[in-house]
Order: structure tokens, then C-alpha cells, then sequence
């Protein structure tokens, strides 16, 4: 009896606390990694704010910090003082903090931040989901989702790789 309470419980529970094991194997695909990109256009500016698919949290990353901060949306309101801390970003070993070259949302909610580590993931609570391995050495230059594949720029080479995900829309 308690057993099937317990999974009622689970499958009523919101999607946050559903949200909490994200790994990094639901949005790789097997055999699928990063591809220089020949159709690459122009390069997408470094954004460091993104908006979750519900429109309701503003993602933002300061630079030099070791998190990203969040932000519950007003609207018509958003003051940066009024970031809070949202999750940790991994940083070099001794290092004190990492820059953030850009960031992105996929259609659950999963937070993207180009780092020179690799793209951070992160789930809808802040958890840390895995690290892509980078595409290239050297910085990232803006990053985004185009349809189901994940793109940045590291020097004058645009990098793409498919996902089992989008970008928010």
C-alpha cells in the first residue's frame, strides 16, 4: 500500500521535482558529436541572458561569478539586483570562476552555458545534468539551438551538433 502511494506520489509531483534526474544521455545522440559547420552565416552575439520556455525565470550570467543567476519575471520589471544565485558552474581546477560565453534554453527547460570547459548543462532546478566536451579548443562565441542542433562559435568556425531536444521557442 505505501509502495503504490509512493508512486502516485512521484507521478503527481510538478514537473521541477520530475525534472531532478535530467541526465545528459536523454539529449546526446549516440554516435552524433560536433561538426564544423560549412553553412555558417554570420557569428551570434554573446548572449548572457536567456528566457525559460514558460516566459516565468530570466537566466543571466555575470561575468567572472562561479553561478549562474536566475530571476522570477514581473512583468514589465527586471532589475539585475535582483538575480539570485541558480546554479554552479564547474570551473578549472584552483580557479575562483569561469566566463560564461553564452547561453541557452531547449524546450524543457535545461539551461545551456558555453564555458571553456564545454557547454555546462544544466536542469530546470539548477542541477548540473553533464559538461558537452567543447567542440574546439579555444573560447566559445555565442551559442544557440537552430532547430535540434546546438551551434557556437569558437574562432572563425561555426560548430554544430544534434540534439534529441530543440531550443525554447
Amino acid at each position: 500500500m505505501i509502495r503504490n502511494s509512493v508512486a502516485l506520489l512521484v507521478l503527481l509531483a510538478p514537473t521541477a521535482a520530475r525534472a531532478q534526474d535530467m541526465p545528459l544521455s536523454q539529449i546526446l545522440i549516440e554516435g552524433e558529436g560536433w561538426t564544423v559547420d560549412r553553412n555558417s552565416g554570420r557569428p551570434r552575439p554573446n548572449e548572457l541572458f536567456a528566457l525559460s520556455p514558460d516566459r516565468g525565470t530570466v537566466f543571466y550570467a555575470k561575468p567572472g561569478e562561479r553561478f549562474l543567476f536566475a530571476y522570477s519575471v514581473t512583468p514589465g520589471i527586471v532589475k539585475r539586483e535582483s538575480f539570485k544565485p541558480y546554479a554552479p558552474l564547474r570551473t578549472r581546477r584552483g580557479a575562483k570562476s569561469v566566463d560564461v560565453a553564452g547561453l541557452a534554453i531547449d524546450r524543457d527547460g535545461r539551461v545551456y552555458a558555453a564555458t571553456e570547459l564545454g557547454v555546462q548543462v544544466f536542469d530546470p532546478t539548477g542541477r548540473l545534468c553533464g559538461v558537452l566536451t567543447p567542440a574546439a579548443q579555444g573560447v566559445p562565441y555565442g551559442m544557440g539551438f537552430e532547430g535540434d542542433r546546438l551551434t557556437m562559435w569558437i574562432g572563425d568556425t561555426k560548430y554544430a551538433r544534434k540534439l534529441n531536444t530543440a531550443g525554447a521557442k
